[in-house]
């Protein structure tokens, strides 16, 4: 249904720095088959083969070539025709073995087609890191002011999980445990977030499985007021905003516009507003910098959620959660002509029965109040509008009509009915009244 439609990223260039990687495509087009990033098998060791899986789908029968591109420098790895029926979705796996880099690396890899990508970020563990690394921070002292979060990450040549991982951290220091857990089900690699409110110093470890048992990492967190500053989000807006109305095939953009005096910019965390779980993570640069995150399908904004952002340094310093509504869903409403008063002469009224169908997903979602148009003529002439309320997985019927001309010989034009997001149309013959 299409509740359970998935988001995509676009990440755009940075305003002062940062990526230049984009997400494009027809959004809406039935021809327009875009892939989706399912999940990816990173992080690996160097040398080890990366493989990402995705979905694809196409309303209409097509033969659409796939590819996984890598690295800031895009370079394609593998690509793979994949045939589709009509409705069909499928999924596809494609990989590519990693270079023996000698530090650990993380880097973007992208599936696309000629209608669209899907991005995420990737790590690969280096040679000369061991079994396990830090990623974040990758000192091993940070020192910021109070009231800063800083996140902590590691990771091995493997996946991990939340449970994973043995953190030693005075509870006092908890932040957000939720969203650092989300955080280590996306990456697969381990987090925890630090949140310090008072001057002082602070031991933090982590005890993390490796193949040939565990490894250890350990940080100093030094609070002081003349420590860094947290990066700050200068901006986020949605748009269409708050005050629109769209479909549930129309694109949502969220734009971000982060600071960070330090200029240590690493990545935006998206986050969704109804569970606080991930959704998206885009790298930034420099000191400041733009990503955008491009939602199509209704997703949690149709409950009535905010989308959610928080910006991480490479010391792991992270910005306040900042959030934003975005425009209300519409449940899709399908319109079908069932029925016409033919035959009817010149200067009759014709009259228009349409079946009108509230198609939504989910129960109390959108406005179930939509107008309903009639048009008429190869120049679609707007000759009358309803307005119908339909509540969810149910259809109400409505008449709509004109008064035709009084035409000497018989006419033959198409009408159109209209919802906002779909439409119907039929040929219909008026008599002349001149016999």
């Amino acid at each position: 249904m299409w509740w359970g439609r998935q988001p995509r990223r676009r990440v755009l260039a940075g305003i002062a720095a940062g990526t230049a990687l984009a997400t494009t495509g027809a959004v809406g087009s039935e021809s327009a088959v875009e892939p989706r990033i399912l999940e990816t098998t990173a992080p690996v060791a160097a040398g080890a083969r990366i493989e990402v899986t995705g979905s694809i789908e196409s309303a209409a029968a097509t033969t659409v070539d796939v590819s996984l591109v890598v690295g800031r420098d895009p370079e394609t790895v593998e690509e793979r025709p994949v045939e589709l029926e009509t409705d069909e979705r499928t999924s596809i796996t494609l990989g590519y073995e990693t270079p023996r880099v000698a530090r650990t690396q993380t880097f973007p890899v992208r599936l696309e087609t000629g209608d669209g990508s899907d991005e995420r970020l990737v790590t690969v563990l280096g040679t000369d890191d061991g079994a396990s690394a830090p990623l974040r921070p990758a000192s091993d002292r940070v020192e910021v002011r109070p009231d800063t979060a800083v996140l902590f990450e590691v990771a091995t040549g493997r996946r991990l999980e939340p449970g994973d991982l043995e953190w030693s951290v005075d509870d006092e220091l908890a932040g957000d445990l939720a969203l650092a857990a989300d955080y280590t089900y996306f990456t697969g690699t381990g987090a925890s977030l630090a949140a310090p409110e008072d001057v002082g110093t602070h031991e933090i470890g982590v005890t993390v499985p490796t193949e040939s048992g565990s490894a250890t990492h350990e940080w100093t967190l030094a609070v002081d007021p003349g420590g860094q500053r947290r990066p700050t989000i200068e901006s986020l807006e949605s748009d269409p905003g708050a005050d629109a109305t769209v479909g549930i095939d129309d694109a949502v953009e969220t734009t971000l516009v982060a600071r960070d005096d330090a200029g240590e910019l690493a990545r935006v965390v998206w986050i969704e507003g109804q569970n606080h779980t991930v959704v998206g993570i885009d790298e930034l640069e420099d000191d400041r910098a733009e990503a955008t995150f491009t939602r199509t399908g209704p997703g949690w904004v149709a409950a009535g959620y905010p989308t959610m952002a928080r910006v991480v340094c490479e010391d792991g310093r992270t910005s306040e959660l900042v959030t934003v509504d975005g425009p209300e869903i519409r449940p899709p409403f399908e319109v079908e002509i069932v029925a016409t008063n033919e035959p009817l002469e010149g200067g009759d009224r014709l009259a228009v029965r349409v079946a009108v169908t509230n198609e939504g997903g989910m129960m109390n979602v959108g406005d179930t109040t939509q107008e309903i148009e009639l048009l008429v003529g190869t120049d679609r002439e707007r000759v009358d509008t309803t307005t119908v309320t339909v509540p969810f997985g149910t259809s109400e019927t409505v008449v709509l009509g004109y008064e035709t001309y009084p035409v000497a010989e018989t006419d033959v034009f198409p009408i159109r009915v209209e919802s906002p997001d779909d439409a119907a149309e039929r040929t219909v013959a008026v008599r002349g009244i001149g016999g």
